[in-house]
């Protein structure tokens, strides 16, 4: 029973975290024009509707507003209109909305604000919200828009790659060397495509010049390389090599253009071109000739075309397509010679013949449009926690501490560092013995005008969990520095977003006030939910005629892998044999030759055996013909028979336990809520709420 009830209090708590945490919609304004008032005017009006007030609970004063926006994030609905929603689902909604404020009303009331484990909780989990709020708008948001902006483009370049010898970014000098030397003969004008060619270790870009086939928007590259290519002018090389962790770069942007997706078609012949090129190349002018003079060029992919794909679609390539991203559906992109044709075209212009290694196209650019990209901000989000978050999150963090005034004491770390065993690590119970009283009352690093001293990181990591196990070397001395100090600046700069953001200040109440819900309905009802067998035998007593045993068989069993030997064992049956003996002598299931085939009293519930008795209608002392089971036979024998019968008390408890669990639960809280209603004063101004739908339903 105390599993169900820490389930459930389990559930209430995840109910009030998506409370919290569900994205809240705050802009509630209405932007529908009125042939009789200016949309300025309506707007006024509206924003004066929804902030009156239809419920009172206790001194809470809720306004439509208020109640609009609850019904939007509760119910998961963030774009409806309150006057859309049916008027039994408001009801609905209101009746557990005062619910919700009235128990939090009542968790204050008790003085669970001062609780010290709620203020811990709301102190964790404020700082929890203030990291995640935080990096997503000062960090997150500005470099997703940043990416956006320049998606609006898409780039051609070219690149020289000086490859680090085995990938060892550490082994450098040679590749530095050599690029050094390319980009100083590139600035005394020296051809970038003859160099890339003599001296790219890419040799495949380089034997076209260093010309990259795929064309590039951020997002799609190394972001130093995207970096670089975005500053740089079409026509120019970037002027300085290019360090990643493959190599050196250096990159020249051949063109700079919106970027679009086009829609195509084409005719692609093919067939005997290995043989009678002149004859195919023939047929491509023959198709072209018709179409200039007005044939349908779907008609004419359906009939000539060889690629079944496309041909069956009127030559349709099937999906939109980008020179940056490539098909739409699957990302693939087309050959170079295809591409270029295809985007050299006008809307609706049809193509020469154009060759690739599949054969002669006749290709015709049906349609294009620009990305919208607000579409594509939740793929680069994602993209960008996956590839670039971390290492942005250390170095933003960084500055942000630098202007708490966050500095590090390097005199005493090189000290501490030299005082122990720097081959150990924290582990080591004895690590810190050495160090002395005088350095561990030395300051090791500041943060917001508070120093913190070599011992209190001492007794840091000898107790947090997330800093056990480090070493006692600099680097690692910094990392734990950084783990303590990171909490620090969410504590430093929830004040800050409060002014900031509403959303986010609301968020914080939200969440306090989930919080001393949870607390208080814990204790009135969720650790009152003990199970009292005087309540449960009163509760079976009027419901005992629900619970009936199974049917239980007692039963035993012969199985062969043979149905030779299996009819020939249920002759011997039939003609008087003893089943134990002949189970004893021939049953061939792992463990029962011993048992004589018994198996003993099972349901046709658990077990399929006993599915032969139904099915055979065997009486006791009964035995199956033969059936096939389990990549054999089995004959079943009922030795006994019990009848389905009402349960005893204690055999229908996991039965009716639930449900009665539940029933306790929903008393305690009603008797709860009653006491609130006549504790607190609730009024819901109905008339008040139907006038105010019904005139938001005009203005909007």
């Amino acid at each position: 029973m105390l599993i169900l009830s820490y389930f459930k209090r389990f559930l209430i708590f995840c109910f009030v975290m998506f409370l919290v945490f569900n994205p809240s919609v705050y802009s509630q304004k209405s932007t529908k024009k009125s042939e009789k008032k200016s949309t300025k005017e309506k707007v006024s009006e509206a924003d004066k509707l929804k902030n009156e007030v239809i419920i009172t609970v206790g001194n809470e004063k809720i306004t439509f507003a208020d109640l609009e926006k609850a019904f939007r994030k509760n119910m998961n609905r963030k774009d409806v209109k309150l006057w859309e929603v049916s008027r039994d689902s408001l009801d609905d909604f209101i009746e557990l909305y005062t619910k919700y404020r009235l128990k939090v009303q009542d968790a204050i009331q008790r003085g669970f604000e001062n609780d010290s484990s709620v203020i811990a909780d709301i102190s964790q989990n404020r700082r929890i919200l203030a990291e995640s709020y935080f990096l997503d708008k000062k960090l997150v948001d500005k470099m997703v828009d940043d990416m956006l902006r320049k998606r609006d483009r898409e780039l051609q370049i070219a690149i020289m790659l000086f490859q680090f010898p085995m990938g060892n970014e550490n082994d450098s000098m040679a590749a530095y060397l050599k690029g050094k030397a390319c980009l100083d003969l590139l600035k005394q004008g020296k051809d970038f495509a003859e160099l890339a060619k003599d001296s790219s270790d890419d040799k495949e870009s380089g034997e076209r010049g260093g010309v990259i086939s795929t064309w590039i928007t951020a997002g799609r590259t190394q972001r130093p390389i995207e970096d670089a290519i975005y500053k740089t002018k079409p026509g120019n090389y970037y002027p300085d090599l290019i360090k990643t962790r493959y190599g050196y770069f250096i990159v020249k942007v051949l063109k700079s253009e919106p970027r679009i997706k086009v829609r195509g078609s084409h005719i692609l012949l093919s067939e005997g071109l290995d043989k009678d090129s002149a004859r195919v190349s023939a047929k491509a002018d023959s198709i072209l000739n018709l179409i200039r003079k007005g044939a349908d060029f779907a008609r004419l992919a359906e009939e000539n075309s060889e690629d079944p794909s496309s041909a069956i679609k009127g030559g349709d390539l099937g999906a939109w397509y980008s020179r940056s991203s490539g098909m739409e559906n699957t990302g693939r992109n087309l050959l170079p010679p295809f591409e270029e044709a295809l985007f050299s075209l006008k809307d609706g212009e049809i193509s020469g013949k154009v060759f690739t290694d599949y054969g002669i196209h006749i290709i015709k650019r049906d349609s294009s449009k620009a990305f919208k990209l607000e579409s594509e901000r939740e793929e680069m989000k994602k993209l960008y926690k996956r590839i670039y978050f971390e290492s942005d999150k250390r170095d933003f963090l960084d500055s942000v501490k630098k202007s708490f005034g966050f500095n590090i004491y390097y005199d005493v770390l090189k000290e501490l560092v030299s005082s122990i065993d720097s081959t150990k690590n924290n582990l080591d119970t004895t690590w810190s013995k050495d160090i002395s009283p005088e350095l561990r009352n030395k300051n090791l690093y500041t943060f917001n005008n508070n120093n913190y001293k070599v011992d209190y990181v001492i007794n840091r990591m000898n107790k947090q969990n997330d800093l056990r196990g480090f070493g006692l070397n600099t680097n690692d001395f910094k990392v734990a520095i950084d783990k303590l100090t990171d909490p620090l600046v969410y504590d430093a700069i929830s004040p800050q977003l409060e002014k900031e953001y509403p959303d986010y200040a609301n968020l914080l109440k939200e969440f306090k006030d989930g919080i001393l819900l949870f607390k208080v309905e814990a204790m009135e009802v969720w650790d009152k939910l003990k199970f009292d067998s005087v309540l449960a035998r009163s509760y079976w007593d009027t419901t005992k005629h629900k619970y009936i045993t199974q049917p239980i068989y007692d039963i035993s069993e012969i199985y062969v892998l043979s149905d030779s030997l299996a009819n020939d064992i249920y002759n011997r049956l039939k003609a008087g044999s003893d089943f134990a003996e002949l189970a004893k002598q021939h049953t061939q299931r792992a463990g029962y030759r011993e048992k004589n085939g018994h198996w003993g009293r099972v349901t046709a519930k658990d077990n399929q055996l006993a599915k032969i008795v139904i099915e055979d209608n065997l009486k006791p002392g009964e035995f199956s013909k033969p059936h096939r089971y389990d990549n054999g036979f089995s004959i079943v024998k009922l030795n006994d028979y019990e009848a389905p019968r009402q349960k005893t008390f204690e055999e229908a408890i996991p039965d009716f336990a639930p449900t009665f669990q539940d029933l306790l639960q929903k008393h305690l809280s009603e008797k709860w809520i009653s006491s609130l209603k006549a504790k607190y004063n609730v009024k819901v101004d109905k008339d008040k709420l139907t006038k105010i739908m019904n005139s938001l339903k005009k203005v909007s």
